[in-house]
């Protein structure tokens, strides 16, 4: 369970989010919908304890991700960024691998083929892939996905879309980013669109 209770969050002068509440529930798929500049991206790194709200707290059960140690706060939670770059020359199975087993996760996200090829070679899509399988092979019980659907083909996107409901169903807790115009949410349990 994720509880965001009465943050604020002010980042250069600006408020982004303003006095907002929220419950996540555990074993579930949560999306938080809005057009750019609206805040999305910001809950979700604040959600992670990347960002300190300027008021209010939040938990992911008993502990706050500001007060946790990264090696704790590894356990508790991984994040999958948008626009993943890599800069260095490890191969798909080895960044995934820095996260857990590599096997099952890149046969599920179609990533088997490219295994063996340097990350700093990939198209956007085959990045992102990469990184949620990495985030996924953490096997934290809280998933957090910045715009996971962005830069991805038809197929690519069922294939992400059905290994999310499948981790929700063994008791993950999944949040994800999606940008306004994503029309079809039908697979989320809960859909966050107003949080200013």
């Amino acid at each position: 369970m994720i509880t965001i209770n009465e943050i604020t969050i002010v980042r250069d002068n600006r408020e982004i989010i303003y006095d907002y509440s929220e419950q996540i529930p555990a074993g579930s798929i949560t999306v938080i919908v809005g057009p750019n500049g609206s805040g999305k991206s910001t809950l979700l790194a604040a959600i992670a304890g990347d960002i300190v709200p300027t008021k209010g707290t939040i938990t992911i059960d008993d502990a706050h991700p500001p007060l946790t140690s990264a090696a704790h706060l590894a356990t508790l939670r991984a994040m999958a960024i948008q626009n993943q770059v890599y800069t260095l020359g490890f191969t798909v199975r080895e960044v995934i691998e820095m996260g857990g087993a590599a096997d099952e996760i890149m046969e599920q996200l179609h990533l088997s083929d490219i295994a063996n090829r340097q990350v700093t070679t990939l198209s956007g899509g085959e990045s992102q892939r990469v990184a949620i399988a990495q985030a996924i092979a953490q096997k934290a019980p809280v998933l957090l996905l910045d715009e996971p659907l962005a830069a991805q083909d038809i197929d690519s996107r069922r294939r992400i879309i059905a290994l999310l409901k499948k981790l929700a169903d063994e008791g993950s807790t999944v949040v994800v980013v999606a940008h306004a115009n994503e029309n079809d949410l039908s697979w989320a349990d809960k859909v966050i669109k107003d949080f200013l």
